[in-house]
């Protein structure tokens, strides 16, 4: 008897510790990026995992650049990034949102030399509420 009771207890502590991975406010983890040093003229891929428990994401993708010897080169956008108004929003979204960077605009440094750029990523859902920032390792953008 008493081995079964410990079962029934061991067995309500792991469902009630289980949680539920999708929450309100959207999520947003990096999954990949493709290089940690791009070339000149290069491409930079980078893939983010996203979930939301409503599936009412906006279809904005903020994403902010920010480098360490060329200030010149730092953005904020979310008008380039967007994530097709056409897919559907299910509840328990989860996806992945692929953003390219090209060299000429997004990547090229704006000094005479290579540079060291972080790329932050964040997202609002229809409610208001803002995911949590995603954040690359700092990647090196070489000049020609």
């Amino acid at each position: 008897m008493r081995s079964f009771l410990s079962f029934i207890i061991i067995a309500a502590l792991l469902t009630a510790c289980s949680k539920d991975t999708f929450q309100s406010k959207p999520q947003l983890t990096l999954k990949s990026v493709s290089s940690t040093t791009v070339p000149a003229f290069g491409k930079l891929e980078i893939v983010l995992r996203l979930t939301d428990k409503e599936g009412d994401f906006k279809d904005m993708v903020y994403v902010m650049k920010t480098t360490t010897r060329c200030p010149s080169s730092n953005f904020i956008d979310s008008q380039l990034y967007k994530i097709p108004s056409d897919l559907p929003r299910t509840r328990n979204f989860d996806g992945d949102v692929v953003l390219s960077f090209t060299y000429p605009f997004e990547l090229q440094p704006r000094c005479t030399r290579p540079d060291t750029a972080t790329f932050r990523f964040w997202m609002r859902d229809a409610k208001g509420n803002m995911s949590d920032t995603a954040k690359t390792p700092a990647i090196i953008i070489l000049r020609p």
